[in-house]
């Protein structure tokens, strides 16, 4: 009986060491998998963020355009 409770024992503790083992080994993948996802949203946001820009852009240089015509101008409608 103290036999074989000793080998479940034993069997528990080498699973266990074994699962830490292959969860340390996750880490470092973990650290480039972020760095990639970190890339990707920083890309992401540069191109809303220039998609953004030009489009206030167009709307600020049609504005300094049509800024001196008198109301019922074609830049009013």
């Amino acid at each position: 009986m103290t036999q074989s409770a000793t080998t479940l024992m034993r069997r528990a503790i080498a699973r266990t060491r074994a699962w830490w083992a292959a969860s340390r080994a996750d880490l470092g993948a973990s650290a480039l998998e972020w760095a990639i996802i970190a890339g990707v949203v920083v890309v992401a946001a540069s191109v809303i963020g220039g998609v953004v820009y030009n489009i206030v852009d167009q709307k600020g240089v049609k504005l300094q355009q049509c800024a001196n015509q008198p109301v019922g101008s074609a830049c009013s409608k």
